[in-house]
C-alpha cells in the first residue's frame, strides 16, 4: 500500500477474528496476488455487500463467539464503510435483533474470501485520456 492511501483511506480498528485477518485473509490474498492489499480487498468486500452485490450470512452455529478477537488494523474509506454498516444493521437487526457491529461484517466477509466462497476479480476500462498512467 502506497504511502498515499493511507490519508485517503484513515487507519480503523476492526474487532474481529484475529487468525482470520492474519493468517488466512493473507494467505488468500498471498494466493491471490494482492499479499500487500488486505485492506483493499476488505474494502472490496464491503463495497459488494453495501451494494448488494453479495450477502453476509452468519452461518448456523457459527463460532464467532469463540474465536480470539482482537483490534485488526485496516485501511478504509469512511464512505464504504458507512454504506455497508447501514445495510448490515437493518439486515442483522432484523433477522436476530440487536445491534450487530461492524467487526462482525468485517469477519462475516473475510471469512466467505478466505475460504473461497466469494471471489474478487480486477478490471481495467479506459479514462478517455491518452497515454498510459502507472498506477
Amino acid at each position: 500500500m502506497r504511502a498515499a492511501d493511507h490519508t485517503a483511506r484513515p487507519g480503523r480498528l476492526a474487532w474481529m477474528d484475529t487468525d482470520l485477518w492474519k493468517q488466512q485473509v493473507k494467505q488468500r490474498a498471498e494466493d491471490d496476488g494482492l499479499a500487500r492489499a488486505r485492506s483493499r480487498v476488505l474494502e472490496a468486500l464491503l463495497t459488494a455487500y453495501a451494494e448488494g452485490a453479495i450477502d453476509a450470512p452468519v452461518p448456523v452455529g457459527s463460532t464467532f463467539g469463540t474465536a480470539e478477537r482482537g483490534g485488526c488494523r485496516v485501511y478504509l474509506d469512511e464512505r464504504v464503510c458507512e454504506r455497508a454498516e447501514t445495510r448490515w444493521k437493518i439486515q442483522e437487526q432484523a433477522r436476530r435483533g440487536g445491534d450487530p457491529g461492524f467487526g462482525l461484517l468485517c469477519e462475516v466477509l473475510l471469512r466467505e474470501y478466505a475460504e473461497g466462497r466469494v471471489e474478487l476479480r480486477i478490471t481495467a476500462a479506459p479514462t478517455g485520456s491518452t497515454g498510459s498512467v502507472a498506477a
